[in-house]
């Protein structure tokens, strides 16, 4: 009975760590909860901040364009402490255009999420999400989204190439205005496991357990 204890243990454990390392998000800031630049911001008021170049961690904006964010004291959010507001306040007549490249591993496979919703129903803006190889342009994920009502969960499955590819999110169209339209948050690109893998691993750990056993 020890043993038996032993091997689902063991098992369970194996689950629980492939689980863990599949679910670390390779986006860094991808809730924009990490903020140090709030106070030093472009403008804002006690609800938002506009931020441009590199002022939210993890993220790069192209130049001309900015990003909002929202906390949760006056304008609309989705978790957290902080969403984005891709409209950018229409700065430099510019809409949310920002990057961020990781890492991928040829074959891999990968699912990107999350999450939007509408504030105002302007519906000449579209929120744009793609991953892109940096190398070869080839566009391994993309999602082009108008004026819906409720709270959206988005999830893209994709293969990793081997080079480095870029999450992009962006108004596409753009308008030269503070549309207001679309709070993005809650990025995460996870590697996810073959479920082959997880099998192989735990029937190894089922048969060293019976080995040991008898």
């Amino acid at each position: 009975m020890r043993f038996k204890n032993f091997a689902l243990t063991g098992v369970l454990s194996v689950v629980v760590l492939t689980g863990s390392a599949a679910n670390a998000n390779l986006i860094v800031n991808g809730g924009f909860e990490n903020q140090p630049n709030w106070d030093s911001a472009l403008q804002g008021d006690s609800g938002y901040r506009l931020f441009s170049g590199s002022m939210i961690p993890g993220w790069t904006l192209e130049a001309d364009h900015g990003a909002t964010i929202h906390n949760t004291v006056l304008y609309p959010y989705i978790s957290g402490n902080y969403s984005l507001n891709t409209d950018g306040e229409g700065w430099n007549g510019h809409n949310v255009d920002m990057y961020q490249d990781f890492a991928s591993g040829a074959g891999q496979n990968y699912a990107l999420s999350f999450d939007w919703k509408n504030w105002y129903s302007d519906n000449s803006p579209k929120l744009d999400v793609s991953v892109v190889d940096t190398v070869t342009s080839a566009v391994l994920a993309h999602g082009n989204y108008g004026v819906s009502a409720g709270l959206h969960n988005e999830l893209f499955n994709f293969v990793g190439t081997g080079n480095a590819l870029r999450l992009r999110v962006k108004c596409a169209p753009e308008v030269n205005y503070n549309d207001n339209t679309f709070i993005v948050d809650n990025f995460a690109v996870e590697a996810v496991p073959e479920p082959a893998t997880i099998l192989v691993v735990a029937s190894g750990l089922l048969a060293a357990a019976r080995r040991r056993r008898s």
